[in-house]
């Protein structure tokens, strides 16, 4: 099964909070995108569909930033 690390879940909580402030940067996005992606994983494999939907609005959120938008 596939697990977050601490420094994971850390650096996750950080830059979400830059995300809602509006302050991430280009590079800061791509990596909180590859920690979401594996927290997506985790919660599919675990069959847990509110953090599944939470994940999947996060993940909308820094799409855009990716994508310039």
């Amino acid at each position: 099964m596939t697990t977050l690390t601490k420094e994971e879940v850390m650096r996750r909580r950080y830059l979400t909070e830059k995300l809602k402030k509006g302050t991430i940067t280009y590079e800061e996005a791509v990596e909180l995108h590859n920690i979401l992606e594996k927290e997506k994983k985790i919660a599919e494999e675990q069959r847990d569909f509110l953090a599944l939907v939470a994940i999947l609005l996060l993940l909308g959120m820094v799409t855009a930033i990716l994508s310039g938008k």
